[in-house]
């Protein structure tokens, strides 16, 4: 019975020591997630927003400014979409969005940004 006791602990240790030994690794590749405050806004990566063009490499690689207009989860935030996007689920994974920067030069006007409608 001592002998089973002590296997069992021997293995818990050594399964302890990979568990540590693997989250060493993992976490240098981890980053802490922008946090974007609402009425922020960002564009949305196109990855898995179906358009009607033809092939999606002839697609925008981001779409938007859109308006942050809160955070869901840890990850996730609640983005105001336009009537057009109404198919679409406003939430999105914080690795879809981009801060946009604002602009630098003063009375610069931006560009407007034609929508593809998904």
């Amino acid at each position: 019975m001592k002998k089973l006791q002590s296997v069992q602990q021997v293995v818990k240790e050594e399964l302890e020591s990979e568990i540590r030994r693997f989250k060493k690794h993992a976490d240098r590749n981890r980053t802490v997630p922008p946090d974007f405050q609402a009425e922020d806004r960002v564009r949305l990566a196109s990855k898995n927003i179906k358009t009607t063009r033809p092939t999606k490499n002839l697609s925008e690689r981001l779409f938007g400014p859109f308006e942050v207009l809160k955070k869901v989860g840890s990850h996730t935030y609640h983005l105001k979409l336009p009537l057009q996007w109404k198919s679409v689920h406003p939430v999105f994974h914080v690795k879809l969005l981009e801060l946009v920067k604002q602009l630098s030069i003063p009375n610069q006007n931006q560009l407007p940004l034609w929508y593809s409608i998904p």
